[in-house]
């Protein structure tokens, strides 16, 4: 019996090692879909305004902005630092993503000022992004679109909208973001 058992374990063990050598681990690797995401990669600067909304009064900002791949670059993690007309400060981070089960982009964030209600629907064409997403401001719910143009360039123009209904849009900010560090 006991011989039995020390065949029936060496055959199991060279069954496992031969079929671990058939199949060997390998690493996904990012696909042209993540790549679109590359553009957004550097460091730079921002400035914009937003207008008087169901959101806050009207105003201006500037800051900087530091994006970089997550490591294996599936997704770039940004970090953005901005100081408004107002004398407030605030930082946040957003997470974009392509998950590939859903075939889509995904845009999360949070700042330091308690917002985490950032979770976004991207779209790229291009050089155009588009993040679609909703937010709640007394007791509203508003559709927000944001349309950044100049993806892959050294320069973005970033434009956001809100809507209560999905029809009739209005302005609610533009900014510029400037690379200032190279790809």
């Amino acid at each position: 019996m006991k011989k039995m058992t020390v065949i029936v374990l060496f055959a199991l063990v060279a069954v496992c090692g031969i079929l671990a050598q058939e199949t060997p681990m390998v690493a996904p690797k990012p696909g042209p879909e993540h790549q679109k995401l590359a553009g957004l990669v550097g460091h730079w600067t921002t400035a914009g305004e937003w207008v008087e909304s169901p959101f806050g009064p009207g105003g201006k900002w500037w800051g900087t902005i530091d994006c970089e791949w997550f490591p294996g670059q599936f997704a770039v993690v940004r970090r953005l630092d901005e100081k408004d007309s107002t004398g407030g400060e605030s930082k946040s981070m957003n997470v974009i993503a392509y998950d590939k089960q859903a075939a889509s982009y995904t845009w999360y964030g949070i700042d330091s000022l308690g917002g985490t209600n950032y979770l976004s629907k991207v779209e790229i064409t291009g050089d155009v992004l588009i993040i679609k997403s909703t937010a709640q401001e007394k007791g509203k719910t508003y559709q927000i679109r944001g349309t950044l143009t100049g993806l892959g360039t050294d320069k973005f123009t970033f434009v956001q909208e809100y809507s209560e209904d999905g029809t009739i849009w209005k302005h609610l900010s533009r900014s510029t973001d400037t690379r200032v560090i190279p790809k």
